[in-house]
């Protein structure tokens, strides 16, 4: 009932958008809890044990939330043309990711 032989191509790529643009939110929130006290301040308070089971909390309900909505999206529509488009933007997110949360990058001051 629950595990089905393959996956459908709408779930699937919803999944990957929601994956990408999760990691695009993430490392925005991480760099408005070092530029801003009140969001630093927010994401300390939210949780008893601090800020970065705060953070997962943050991009687990973005994922679900955007997950349901992309899901709803392409909900019954042929996926098939948008494959290569978003493996290419899941690889630019990752990379994006991964340049925006080195300490030099958002420890930077002028």
């Amino acid at each position: 009932m629950f595990f089905k032989p393959r996956i459908h191509e709408s779930v699937a790529i919803a999944a990957v958008l929601s994956v990408a643009l999760t990691l695009h939110g993430l490392w925005i929130i991480n760099l408005l809890i070092t530029r801003l006290p009140s969001v630093s301040g927010f994401f300390e308070g939210l949780t008893e044990q601090g800020m970065v089971p705060s953070l997962y909390l943050f991009g687990t309900l973005l994922f679900l939330a955007v997950w349901c909505i992309l899901a709803l999206f392409f909900k019954g529509r042929d996926c098939s043309h948008h494959r290569e488009s978003t493996f290419w933007f899941l690889v630019a997110s990752v990379v994006i990711f991964f340049v925006m949360t080195l300490p030099v990058v958002f420890g930077f001051v002028m």
